[in-house]
């Protein structure tokens, strides 16, 4: 497994020999597997994972679609934007527009009863990019999820046995950091088949900077 010690000290390295840019980068974590052959679907997936020490600066956008009771409480939740029935439904056949909404939030969320039209208007856009909304009761509360979503991860194995995933800001300290990555490296084990054996080793880098190969003991 990969030693929590000597996954800080890579973290420390990158964060004090990386050249400062003017704005604060991504830690970003890659898992290269063994043994996987990710071309089958069977072996693939695409998920979305929320990691215990958040994303700081780097918190994801979330965008609710509600009408009517849910309305309220959409408009309480703290997302970025909210999206009524009406706005949903102006955007049928503007696949340009859809595209541009998959592109500008990370995530959706969505009034349950909403999703048979968000299928039709855009389902075609969300569903290839990992984006279709996470349903909600009309009746409940949308605010934890769009609070779970923010510190949130697309996990995606799909094609190449490899897992690309920002794990956190450079503004974290790399204690934080760690932690992260050993969740989803643990979350990935529990998901690939092979477990732990199917792990080969880890790149860890900022947005800007080379990357840091950890190996697996």
């Amino acid at each position: 497994m990969m030693d929590k010690q000597r996954l800080v000290e890579v973290l420390e390295q990158v964060k004090t020999t990386s050249e400062k840019r003017k704005f604060i980068q991504s830690v970003e974590f890659e898992l290269k597997l063994k043994n996987v052959d990710a071309s089958k679907p069977e072996n693939s997936f695409t998920e979305t994972h929320p990691l215990p020490k958040g994303l700081s600066t780097k918190r994801r956008s979330v965008c609710v679609f509600a009408d009517g009771a849910s309305l309220p409480r959409a408009r309480e939740s703290g997302a970025d934007a909210v999206m009524t029935r009406s706005d949903i439904e102006a955007l049928a056949g503007d696949k340009k527009a859809v595209k541009k909404l998959a592109k500008k939030y990370d995530f959706f969320v969505a009034d349950a009863t909403l999703m048979p039209l968000i299928g039709r208007v855009m389902g075609q856009v969300l569903g290839p990019r990992g984006k279709m909304p996470t349903p909600f009761p009309v009746n409940a509360d949308p605010k934890p999820i769009v609070e779970r979503l923010r510190n949130s991860v697309l996990v995606k194995l799909k094609g190449q046995p490899v897992i690309r995933c920002m794990v956190g800001s450079e503004d974290m300290n790399a204690d934080d950091l760690a932690e992260n990555i050993l969740d989803l490296v643990n979350y990935t084990t529990q998901k690939v088949k092979g477990g732990r054996a199917a792990l080969d080793h880890a790149l860890v880098k900022l947005t800007m900077s080379k990357p840091v190969k950890i190996e697996f003991r």
